[in-house]
């Protein structure tokens, strides 16, 4: 799941009353445009955020992936200089009964610039359409537009994206899912698994807050990843670890290409959830790629990707060592 921006103006009312987004493909000049080739990123689930002069309005969620689709009709544009091509997502808007004023949060997102977001260094919006939203910038934002509503229908809405952002950052098992992998643990037999370089389907569930297909996180497989590093750290098999009761040492599953990544692989065929992109890490190195600065995950990731990329590869998770590094 991704978090977008955009910076819709007059069009605002006619794509709201339609429940879409849309973009020409091509400036007025006939060369492309960054904020209109962004659309073809946007994927089913996905959130945009909707920005109209200097205001967050409303929030959305994608109906549909991003499709080619014909010029709309609009009311509210005179003669609209566009061509009859371009690139449309359906969107389901949830208008926000009190607009939030990025002006009066320029400063923080000037202290916090990113460089794949939607605003410049000095907190100001980007020229373009449709921008990627950086997930410190998504979390803040729908915070603070979460404390000036008066709806709680809004604010539900709201709350629901702010969990799943949250949720896919600082979490990639639940607390019945780590009980799963620790009940499974205790009870492992001592045979050990191998990978199977087999492709699979990454298999999808159905969140509890609302009708939005998540990718699904198998204990066994990652407890499997554990035994197979035989519970110890993959990057520093001689840290330090504690035991567990069976006398197991006790290290974390960690997916190295972040299973909410998922859209970025033919998940029809290849699943983010296998042993192959699972690997074992004691407490210390799970947090530091978690939350550590990048500078420090930089050696982690280095030694972890080049025992991995072969294996990954041969399941369908082909990707270098920069693509990955963009993950962290």
């Amino acid at each position: 799941m991704s978090v977008y921006f955009v910076y819709q103006g007059i069009t605002y009312d006619d794509q709201r009353a339609g429940g879409f987004v849309w973009s020409p493909k091509l400036n007025k000049a006939g060369h492309k445009n960054q904020g209109f080739t962004t659309m073809t990123l946007i994927r089913k689930d996905d959130f945009i955020l909707h920005s109209v002069n200097g205001q967050v309005k409303s929030i959305s969620i994608a109906q549909t992936d991003c499709f080619d689709g014909a010029r709309p009709d609009y009311l509210s544009v005179e003669d609209a200089p566009w061509a009859e091509g371009g690139y449309q997502v359906d969107t389901v808007y949830t208008n926000l009964d009190q607009p939030l004023s990025i002006r009066e949060h320029r400063e923080w997102l000037a202290e916090k610039p990113k460089q794949n977001s939607a605003f410049t260094k000095a907190g100001t919006g980007k020229q373009q359409y449709m921008c990627p939203l950086d997930d410190e910038h998504a979390i803040y934002l729908l915070d603070q537009a979460i404390n000036i509503q008066t709806s709680e229908d809004t604010v539900r809405v709201l709350r629901d994206a702010l969990e799943d952002i949250i949720g896919e950052i600082d979490s990639e098992y639940d607390s019945v899912e780590k009980q799963a992998i620790d009940n499974l643990v205790e009870k492992e037999t001592g045979t050990v698994p191998e990978w199977t370089g087999e492709k699979k389907p990454q298999e999808m569930t159905i969140a509890s807050s609302k009708e939005r297909e998540r990718p699904k996180r198998n204990p066994k497989v990652a407890v499997d990843a554990l035994q197979r590093a035989d519970f110890r750290c993959e990057y520093n098999t001689n840290d330090r670890i504690f035991e567990r009761k069976n006398g197991k040492g006790y290290t974390e599953p960690h997916h190295l290409i972040p299973i909410s990544k998922y859209r970025d692989f033919d998940y029809e065929k290849c699943s983010l959830d296998t042993m192959e992109n699972i690997v074992s890490l004691c407490s210390h190195c799970h947090n530091l790629l978690h939350y550590g600065k990048l500078k420090d995950k930089i050696p982690v990731l280095d030694k972890l990707y080049d025992e991995r990329k072969e294996a990954l590869e041969r399941v369908g998770l082909g990707i270098t060592f920069e693509e990955l590094k963009e993950y962290y």
